[in-house]
């Protein structure tokens, strides 16, 4: 098995059904005040890009996304997607390389100790990764949005407190060598492998102000926005992978 698939079990799968059991925005009882919605113009272009959105998604699953994504005013989809693509080989080098001090600030606790878990269990099995440490070992497919979630906020959960869902597909190239043999283990060889995955980010997104809603016209200063995105955009983090 390779590290992903690793991931994906008992430890992480229960990492991510503690995060969706917290109450959801909308769900019965919430008591958030009313958020701005996101111009649906902006929201309807999004999920007719194949780029941006899984196009696999099911009829009553991009409703779903449709609605979240109205509520989530401030999200900048594109910038999101793009570090989304550019954390996934971060992520992965540092794990397999046990650099933990890189991941803290990138994946939350759980997560980090389901990383450590997976290279532990590795560990135990006389397995290591070896990368080429360049960019033949994560060369990025697809990188797109599957699902949003918006959490109820609370005395720790800050309201505009969300999950994305991003569905990965990589080609990757690198070897799991057995530790006594030096061999590489099939089918981990170093050819290229496809991987699909999905991870689970969790951040914060904030209306824009009053004063970047009114420069947002054709023609004015700011135009489409990037000097205030670093302040309505916050605190993304690897939550899990499912």
């Amino acid at each position: 098995r390779d590290a992903i698939s690793m991931l994906r079990r008992a430890r992480p799968i229960r990492l991510a059904q503690a995060a969706t059991s917290r109450r959801i925005f909308w769900g019965r009882g919430s008591s958030d005040p009313p958020r701005p919605l996101a111009p649906p113009e902006l929201v309807d272009a999004w999920m007719a890009d194949s780029t941006l959105i899984d196009p696999g998604l099911p009829v009553w699953r991009r409703a779903e996304l449709w609605l979240t994504l109205r509520m989530l005013h401030g999200l900048d989809l594109e910038d999101f997607l793009r570090g989304a693509s550019g954390a996934y080989p971060v992520v992965l080098r540092a794990m397999y390389n046990r650099d933990w001090p890189v991941l803290e600030p990138l994946v939350s606790e759980q997560c980090l100790d389901a990383m450590q878990a997976t290279m532990e269990d590795m560990a135990r099995n006389a397995q290591r990764v070896d990368l080429a440490g360049d960019e033949s070992d994560f060369q990025m497919i697809s990188c797109r949005l599957s699902r949003a979630q918006i959490l109820q906020s609370d005395s720790e959960t800050p309201a505009g407190s969300c999950l994305l869902h991003v569905s990965y597909e990589v080609q990757e190239r690198y070897t799991i060598l057995d530790c006594h043999s030096e061999q590489p283990l099939p089918p981990f060889d170093g050819s290229a492998r496809e991987q699909k995955s999905t991870w689970v980010f969790s951040g914060v997104v904030t209306p824009p102000t009053a004063e970047e809603a009114s420069g947002k016209g054709e023609g004015e200063d700011g135009g489409g926005g990037g000097g205030a995105r670093d302040e309505v955009e916050h605190g993304w983090r690897l939550h899990s992978v499912v």
